[in-house]
């Protein structure tokens, strides 16, 4: 009686651990944890990278090495998400785009493709020189709401 009932206990023990052990799992349930990006065009070492799925712009480029010196970055937002399986190409600065801007006779919407400079301190700008023409680069700063840093940037795009 024993053994039946010792038999019993071990038969119901081994059903009850193989009820529900074999459950499927969905696909949709397992995320990627990594994502493959292109880049190509003005950064040092182009080329197909891995990145985590939660990598930024940023985080891309400096895997690539870095932008050139003839990068345009004007219209790159660093802190943008890259998408799996996307292309990016960093553009080339084109010869007008190299051009500098006189600050004693840019019109509005020509201060305003300088990196920096919006609507409003581009009218600061012209108001500035209507009663006083700029002399020196470094009287921009004189402009409120330019400072060091602002000039630093605005620096290789801007001429008398």
């Amino acid at each position: 009686m024993k053994r039946i009932l010792l038999f019993f206990v071990l038969l119901i023990f081994f059903l009850f651990s193989l009820y529900d052990r074999y459950r499927p799992v969905s696909i949709e349930l397992v995320s990627p944890t990594t994502k493959q990006v292109e880049i190509k065009g003005e950064v040092m070492q182009p080329g197909v990278y891995t990145l985590k799925w939660e990598d930024t712009m940023d985080d891309l480029i400096t895997m690539a090495g870095g932008f050139t010196e003839n990068a345009d970055t004007t219209s790159i937002s660093l802190v943008r998400i890259v998408q799996d399986k996307e292309v990016i190409v960093i553009p080339t600065w084109s010869e007008k785009s190299m051009e500098k801007i006189s600050i004693n006779s840019a019109t509005t919407e020509q201060l305003q493709t300088i990196p920096g400079i919006g609507p409003a301190m581009a009218n600061r700008i012209i108001e500035y020189r209507e009663s006083t023409p700029f002399k020196t680069l470094e009287e921009l700063m004189n402009v409120k709401g330019i400072g060091n840093k602002t000039f630093e940037k605005m620096l290789p795009y801007i001429c008398l």
